[in-house]
């Protein structure tokens, strides 16, 4: 592909010559740099604790020096780095999109990186460490390719990066259910285990909003929804210009928080949000532009101190989560707006906390049943939210008699819950909070999903 005189293809080439060139010479002075100036490398997110992250700052400081040592009377030391460091340079000023935006004083090798919402000041030489850090992480020819990639981002209209870098992540974490591997929820969004969410999300953010013992586990009780977007970055001379970023991601947070209370109530267990993320971006991407690993502004969820890592959650299971799915498909549908207040309050039920927990979760229940089939006389309401919940789900004689009891003793309960201890029998029942909850959320949840299929009775 050829634009005016620039190819760059050809570009690529000569990078792809001069930096095996380069990682060469920069070896001893790298070595010698890291003696005087030890530090332990690891990589953010990596589990396996062996393998160090590529030193990707300790060569920018040496860059740094090497392009000033006149300042440090250093030239003689750095020479023989900067006879192949400076072709790199030159090289890359020539792109189009660079030789647009740097300076006309030889030296000055500056520019402004802006990427979604946030920017940095940013060298040629910020460019070269990240080629060589992201050459590092690719196999054989990874010079060639690392230029591709870089070429792909600094071409603004161009076609997409190769390897998907330049697609990004909204992210909510949350806890409650353990799952293996990834779902689709819809094209546009999945669900994922924590460890496949780590090239995006750094730990350090789940760590700032839960306990300090997550450090200590494998993330197996965390888990990801997460929606796709594309970005470039953009280039320019200096900071405060620019297109503004237009993308936000709120209305992706609502929808997961909607499919997140559909999977607590399917699979009867807490499912609770623990952090939504703006702009969790490939780790690689950044390196390869030499920037640090970030993220937008993320939001502690409300119930995040429920969070305990050493509890070992439920298992996903895919029957359950297929029923939430079908129903969260199904969103937009007079049917599901009408039990949408259901879904959230019972959700909200199975993660209540607090000295009167027990007590909510039974008022909840109850409010849930009797949105869902609303008493049509003032009076006998147990006895009529009874006969509607097991006309509903049918079954046989035993079956609706269960059913009916059940509901007769959630409605007793509450009963008790809400005018007191006033005699031995609501005193009694005042023990029975979880066994009525238990037995009545069974049904809720039944009648729920029922209503989503088939409508109301």
């Amino acid at each position: 592909m050829t634009t005016g005189e620039f190819s760059t293809d050809e570009w690529i080439d000569r990078l792809a010559r001069a930096l095996p060139d380069l990682a060469k010479a920069q070896e001893p002075y790298l070595r010698e740099y890291q003696e005087h100036n030890p530090r332990v490398h690891f990589e953010s997110g990596r589990r396996d604790g062996n393998l160090p992250a590529f030193p990707l700052d300790d060569l920018r400081i040496l860059y740094a020096r090497a392009r000033h040592s006149h300042a440090f009377g250093e030239e003689k030391y750095y020479t023989a780095l900067c006879a192949v460091l400076d072709p790199v340079r030159h090289n890359l000023r020539s792109h189009t999109t660079l030789a647009q935006i740097m300076s006309r004083i030889i030296g000055k090798d500056d520019f402004w990186i802006q990427i979604l919402g946030s920017g940095n000041l940013t060298s040629l030489t910020d460019l070269i460490g990240g080629l060589m850090a992201r050459a590092d992480e690719l196999p054989g020819g990874g010079f060639r390719a690392a230029a591709t990639e870089l070429n792909a981002f600094l071409d603004a209209a161009g076609e997409d990066v190769p390897g998907d870098l330049d697609v990004g992540y909204d992210v909510v974490l949350f806890h409650g259910l353990s799952l293996k591997e990834k779902f689709a929820i819809r094209d546009d969004m999945m669900i994922v285990p924590f460890k496949q969410a780590r090239e995006f999300v750094d730990e350090s953010v789940l760590e700032k909003i839960a306990p300090t013992d997550i450090k200590y586990n494998d993330r197996w009780s965390v888990g990801a929804v997460m929606k796709p977007f594309r970005w470039k970055p953009q280039f320019r001379r200096r900071g405060g210009e620019g297109t503004p970023d237009l993308y936000q991601p709120e209305s992706f947070f609502q929808e997961a928080q909607e499919f997140l209370d559909l999977l607590a109530v399917s699979h009867g267990e807490p499912v609770v949000r623990l952090v939504a993320i703006h702009h969790c971006l490939n780790r690689s991407a950044c390196r390869l532009l030499g920037q640090p690993h970030g993220h937008g502004s993320f939001y502690r969820g409300r119930s995040a101190h429920l969070f305990d890592p050493f509890r070992r959650p439920s298992k996903l299971l895919m029957e359950t989560f297929t029923e939430a799915r079908t129903a969260f498909e199904n969103r937009k549908s007079e049917r599901y707006r009408t039990v949408a207040p259901v879904i959230g309050r019972l959700a909200e039920a199975l993660a209540r906390d607090g000295q009167y927990a027990a007590e909510d979760k039974v008022l909840d229940l109850m409010i849930s049943l009797e949105r869902m089939f609303p008493p049509k006389d003032k009076g006998g309401i147990s006895d009529q939210l009874q006969k509607s919940v097991a006309d509903f789900l049918g079954g046989d004689d035993e079956a609706q008699s269960q059913m009916k009891e059940a509901v007769k003793h959630a409605y007793d309960v509450r009963s008790a819950i809400i005018h007191g201890p006033k005699d031995d029998k609501k005193r009694r029942l005042l023990e029975e909070k979880q066994k009525a909850f238990n037995a009545g959320f069974n049904l809720a949840r039944q009648s729920l999903f029922k209503i989503l299929r088939d409508g109301p009775s």
